[in-house]
C-alpha cells in the first residue's frame, strides 16, 4: 500500500510529466515574398498584412491571407512604405512626393485609395491607425514631434516629455497613444498619452532608456527598456494597474529582447538576440500571455528561420515575422 506521501509524489511527477509532453503551439506560414527589403510591418483581425519591398522603388504592399499582394501606389515620388492595418482595411504609412524630396504620411482606403495626410512641419509619418480611423506617428522639421490625426481635427502635435524629439508608434481604440520622447537631459522613455492628461513618461520603475512601441484596448503597452541588472534592453508589458513585467530574453551571453506588438489577449511578439562567437544571432519570438518566451521559428511546420524579428499579432493570434523573406503565420 502506498503512502499518502508516496502518492502525492507520484501525483505531481505524473502532471509533470503531462505538462512536459504538453505540445507546443504551431504555426503553418504563407509565404508573402522575398527579395532585398521585403518587410510585412502589421496585420489585421482578417490576416490582411502590409509592408514593403525594394529600395530604388520602394513599394507600400498589402497582402491577403493567402499571401497575393497588392501595391498601393505613392503620393507621386518612388518610395512607400505600409505600416499599419486596422479591421476596417485601412491602411497607413508615408510616400514620397514628386521628386522624392519631401515624405507625407498617407492614409489608404479601399474605396479613396491614398491620401496625404500633410504635416505641421517638414515630413510626416505614419506608425499605426486604430479602428476609429486615427492615426499617430510623428513629423519632422524644425521640431520632430509626435501627432495624432483624425478626420474630424486633423493632425495635432502631442509635444515631448521635455526634450528635442517625439515619436507616437501605437494607438488603442479608446485614442490612448503610446510611443518615446527626449527627456530634457537627452535621455529617451516610453510615453502615455490622453486627451485628459497630456503626455506622460510610463512608469516603468527605472531611471535608464525605454521605449514603447504598442498598445492593445485594455492599456496594455510593450516595448523594451534597459534593464538596470545587465544594462540590456529587455522587452516589457506595462498597464496602468499592474506596472511592469520584464519578459525577459533568450539565455545566452550578452542577450536582449524587444516586443513589437500584441493583441487583446496579451500575446506579445518581437525580436530576442544573444551573443554568439563574436555576432549576435537573432530570433523572431512570442510571448503567449502569461507564460515565457519563445521562438517562432522552431514552432513553424515546416520550420523556417525568422531572425528579423514578428511584428504583428492580431486577436486569433495569426503573427507576421520576418527572416528570408516576409511570412504570416496561423496557429493551428
Amino acid at each position: 500500500m502506498k503512502t499518502p506521501f508516496v502518492r502525492i509524489f507520484l501525483f505531481f511527477v505524473l502532471v509533470l510529466c503531462v505538462c512536459q509532453n504538453l505540445p507546443a503551439q504551431s504555426y503553418t506560414a504563407v509565404f508573402l515574398g522575398s527579395g532585398h527589403q521585403t518587410y510585412v510591418w502589421g496585420v489585421n483581425d482578417s490576416g490582411m498584412s502590409v509592408g514593403r519591398k525594394g529600395i530604388s522603388y520602394a513599394a507600400a504592399l498589402l497582402w491577403s491571407p493567402t499571401g497575393s499582394v497588392r501595391d498601393l501606389g505613392t503620393l507621386g515620388g518612388t518610395h512607400a512604405e505600409a505600416i499599419a492595418i486596422n479591421n476596417l482595411g485601412q491602411v497607413v504609412g508615408n510616400s514620397s512626393l514628386a521628386g522624392n524630396s519631401v515624405y507625407l504620411a498617407f492614409l489608404w482606403t479601399p474605396n479613396g485609395g491614398m491620401q496625404d495626410l500633410g504635416s505641421l512641419d517638414g515630413n510626416s509619418f505614419a506608425s499605426a491607425i486604430n479602428n476609429n480611423s486615427e492615426v499617430v506617428g510623428e513629423f519632422r522639421g524644425t521640431v520632430d514631434h509626435a501627432f495624432l490625426w483624425s478626420q474630424a481635427g486633423g493632425m495635432q502635435d502631442l509635444g515631448s516629455l521635455g526634450g528635442y524629439f517625439s515619436r507616437a508608434t501605437g494607438i488603442n481604440v479608446a485614442g490612448h497613444v503610446v510611443g518615446t520622447s527626449a527627456l530634457s537631459d537627452g535621455s529617451v522613455r516610453a510615453f502615455f498619452w490622453t486627451a485628459q492628461d497630456g503626455m506622460k513618461e510610463l512608469d516603468l520603475g527605472q531611471t535608464a532608456g525605454s521605449q514603447a512601441f504598442a498598445i492593445n484596448d485594455s492599456d496594455q503597452v510593450v516595448g523594451y527598456f534597459v534593464n538596470p541588472q545587465d544594462n540590456q534592453n529587455h522587452a516589457f508589458i506595462w498597464s496602468p494597474t499592474t506596472g511592469i513585467h520584464d519578459l525577459g530574453t533568450l539565455p545566452g551571453t550578452g542577450s536582449f529582447s524587444s516586443a513589437f506588438a500584441l493583441n487583446n489577449s496579451g500575446d506579445v511578439v518581437g525580436i530576442s538576440c544573444v551573443l554568439k562567437f563574436g555576432n549576435y544571432r537573432c530570433s523572431s519570438v512570442v510571448w503567449k500571455h502569461g507564460g515565457t518566451i519563445q521562438k517562432l521559428g522552431p514552432l513553424v511546420v515546416p520550420k523556417i528561420g525568422l531572425p528579423k524579428g514578428a511584428t504583428g499579432i492580431n486577436t486569433s493570434g495569426q503573427i507576421v515575422a520576418n527572416g528570408a523573406g516576409a511570412w504570416l503565420l496561423t496557429p493551428h
